[in-house]
């Protein structure tokens, strides 16, 4: 049992599933909960969740390195859902620190992200988000398995788990946040929750990579080009590489009406160049919608992007802005 710093449980599976995520903020990634936290304290986390309220107790004079400690669980809670983790303290004093832990959910099929950002601490935003999974990228500075993720998201095959480091912004900088999920059975594959937790004191924040600041320089240098990462089950947005095309209907839309009717098939046939193994594949003309009405231009260029799982289950777009409304 770790004396005098947070750990942190994810509770989003049953019971006997649970695991520890952090010791303090060093990442743990899905350790052994049974072999991290004492059977008799077991009961008092339990408790935590069913509950949805914090525990504090002084513990019992025993032989135990936590003799007569100060316990404390704390539950990480969405409203209206089970808990999602607990945090938990054991030491001669409360504890004078804090683990910002912030819980989300994710609606895989329809891409939607739902989250508390301020359960971070003061320096991200207040209130909380409902934003689309490609919108979420926009915080990030980098994260170097973020189509690892996409790609669990897609499959969502019941019962997984999936955990791993991103930089974010912050109004104090970039700080290094641990990410981990798991979704449910078979009906409630699509169904995500998860914890994000700082852990910028164990893991430092991560500057741009190579390949990123490469794709940036290739937008500086060609005037009206954005890059886009689209998956190709769907033809839909994971992130954008660049800033998003001015003007472009992209942001709390029905991604297929953003394409003109009359070019959809265009688009479909271009998806299946790529799926039959094309290592580039273009489009010219494209019509796509504009926030106040009318039709973007653009010439579009795509190639398969390692990562995800399966062959070409995302590709990088270039896309070439050649008119506006």
């Amino acid at each position: 049992m770790l004396i005098g710093r947070w750990q942190l449980v994810e509770t989003l599976g049953e019971p006997d599933t649970w695991s520890m995520l952090t010791a303090g903020t060093t990442p743990r990634d899905w350790a052994s909960y049974h072999r991290a936290i004492p059977a008799r304290l077991q009961p008092l986390i339990a408790g935590a969740h069913d509950t949805g309220q914090p525990v504090e107790q002084l513990l019992p004079k025993s032989r135990n390195p936590w003799s007569a400690m100060r316990f404390r669980a704390e539950p990480v809670v969405w409203p209206g859902s089970s808990t999602h983790a607990v945090k938990v303290w054991v030491g001669p004093d409360s504890p004078a620190d804090a683990l910002h832990v912030s819980p989300f959910q994710i609606d895989a099929r329809n891409r939607r992200v739902r989250t508390r950002p301020a359960d971070l601490g003061p320096q991200f935003a207040d209130d909380p988000v409902d934003y689309s999974a490609a919108d979420s990228f926009q915080l990030v500075e980098r994260f170097d398995h973020g189509l690892e993720f996409a790609g669990a998201l897609n499959r969502s095959e019941p019962g997984s788990r999936w955990s791993g480091i991103a930089t974010v912004h912050s109004a104090i900088g970039p700080r290094s946040v641990l990410i981990a999920a798991r979704n449910g059975a078979q009906g409630q594959r699509f169904g995500w929750r998860g914890v994000t937790v700082d852990v910028t004191d164990s893991v430092a924040p991560q500057p741009k990579s190579f390949e990123a600041a490469t794709l940036e320089l290739l937008r500086e240098t060609q005037a009206g080009l954005y890059l886009v990462i689209l998956d190709t089950a769907q033809v839909r947005t994971v992130r954008w590489v660049s800033e998003p095309v001015p003007g472009l209907a992209w942001r709390g839309v029905d991604e297929r009406t953003v394409p003109h009717p009359d070019d959809r098939p265009r688009i479909a046939a271009l998806r299946a160049e790529i799926l039959a193994g094309a290592t580039r594949a273009g489009l010219t003309g494209l019509r796509l919608a504009a926030e106040d009405g009318g039709w973007l231009t653009v010439d579009v260029e795509v190639s398969p992007l390692p990562g995800g799982g399966a062959a070409a289950t995302f590709v990088l777009a270039q896309v070439q802005v050649t008119s506006t409304p």
